[in-house]
């Protein structure tokens, strides 16, 4: 896979009110998010399901999906490509978000009454599931789906904004942004390609399509050269002539792709089909020897509790890099028990304690990681305040010294924090209770976004 990326870590972006986006900033609640889509060769992309969703929400199994989870559908921001791949998402809400795509048809897959439940509904169902740690009440939350029913035919590669790009880490992975009040971006360019696949058809020993059923996949592979195997499980939905669609994440190698259906009691297994990166396999043929058997519908979704109320979803995250534009700089948040440990942790990253330059950066960061104590780039040397990546102190955001009603000299200060109150700085010595408050190091990186490898 040809993409670049920041080495152990999820490309996160955050979009910010600064030259690079042309001034194109109103004033409002919720935002707005258009542009174009093109192939990799340039050409627009047309008929695309778009989406923006909230990020953050946190659900009790660590590999759903945040935005594909059929609960979150409701919250999506929808958009859908034109003939010259133009898009316009609008009524975005103000905080972290999720961009990506959607199947083409995923409206259909959706029961019809989706639309007319509440957002608060629908997460109180999927709440309640794992708080009875109840398959059925898991089933009904999710409307008989699975995540993997919410897998788009291409993948992001890069969205271009005010002169950067922006790159996903892995295979799969959404990019993600901040979105301010207002925030209105009208020119971004989003770059996409096809999925590797593999499509088939299920059929009985007469013919007969195993229709609209749930079915499991075990996807082996065997790389060309004998070096190199693995595999993948999946449990697509068939259609009405019983077509299925199982996507390929790891293609970097030529490989044998050996597929493994399985229906009830049933098996069937394929002939190896030989795929180089980046191509799709659409023509397999999977016939059970068995006659027809009926299909199994759905689980059907349950009635809300009435005194079910749903919890407000958790943004933020604590291992991710978020890219300003502003400055091309990219920052993260690390739990710490000492100021010694955040330094210690800075330096592990190659990178610094977070220097806040202007009232721009400091309004970014105070909205993007605000509500918390952090440890910041700042102390107090010789010759007076010094943040640690050397850069003079052209800015101040201080809290009065007796903010905290703190009895502590201030000749003894000697190093600063990011307080929560409105991101304000405070300084500490030794024997600052807050000092002793303060659990998250703040970090920084210079611009280290990257053109795509060739």
């Amino acid at each position: 896979m040809n993409r670049a990326n920041f080495t152990g870590m999820l490309v996160i972006f955050a979009l910010f009110l600064c030259v690079a986006l042309d001034g194109n900033l109103a004033q409002g609640e919720t935002g707005t998010f258009a542009g174009r889509v093109v192939e990799l060769a340039g050409n627009p992309v047309a008929d695309l399901s778009l989406f923006i969703g909230p990020a953050g929400i946190e659900h009790a199994l660590d590999w759903a999906s945040l935005a594909f989870f059929p609960n979150d559908y409701p919250r999506l921001r929808r958009a859908r490509t034109d003939a010259a791949g133009r898009f316009s998402i609008t009524g975005i809400p103000t905080g972290a978000v999720y961009f990506g795509a959607l199947p083409h048809n995923i409206a259909a897959r959706l029961p019809n009454h989706l639309k007319e439940m509440s957002e608060d509904e629908i997460t109180a169902l999927f709440t309640e599931a794992f708080e009875t740690d109840s398959l059925e009440a898991l089933a009904s939350s999710s409307f008989g789906m699975e995540n993997t029913d919410f897998e788009p035919d291409v993948e992001v590669m890069s969205i271009r904004i005010g002169g950067i790009s922006y790159y996903p880490l892995a295979d799969g992975e959404e990019i993600v942004f901040a979105i301010r009040p207002g925030m209105h971006i009208e020119d971004a360019v989003v770059t996409v390609q096809p999925r590797m696949r593999i499509r088939g058809k299920v059929l009985f020993k007469d013919g007969t399509p195993l229709a609209n059923a749930r079915i499991r996949l075990n996807v082996r592979r065997q790389n060309a050269d004998g070096h190199g195997s693995g595999g993948s499980v999946s449990t697509p939905w068939t259609d009405a002539e019983g077509t299925f669609v199982h996507y390929l994440d790891e293609k970097d190698d030529d490989a044998f792709y050996t597929t493994v259906a399985f229906y009830k009691a049933l098996e069937v297994a394929s002939e190896p089909v030989l795929l180089k990166p980046g191509e799709r396999y659409d023509d397999l043929v999977l016939t059970f020897n068995s006659a027809p058997l009926a299909a199994e519908p759905p689980e059907q979704l349950k009635p809300v509790p009435a005194d079910k109320t749903a919890p407000k979803p958790k943004v933020g995250s604590a291992d991710v890099w978020i890219g300003n534009p502003a400055n091309g700089h990219v920052y993260k948040r690390l739990r710490c028990k000492t100021r010694e440990e955040a330094l210690a942790l800075a330096t592990a990253e190659d990178a610094q304690l977070v220097s806040i330059n202007d009232a721009d950066e400091q309004q970014w960061v105070s909205s993007v990681f605000g509500g918390d104590f952090y440890w910041i780039g700042l102390s107090r040397t010789a010759t007076g305040w010094q943040w640690s990546d050397g850069e003079p102190v052209t800015y101040e955001n201080w809290l009065p010294a007796d903010f905290f009603s703190e009895s502590i000299e201030p000749g003894k200060h000697t190093a600063a924090l990011m307080t929560i109150e409105d991101g304000k700085w405070y300084a500490v010595n030794a024997d600052s209770v807050v000092r002793n408050l303060t659990k998250w190091a703040l970090l920084e990186k210079g611009k280290i976004v990257q053109a795509p490898k060739k």
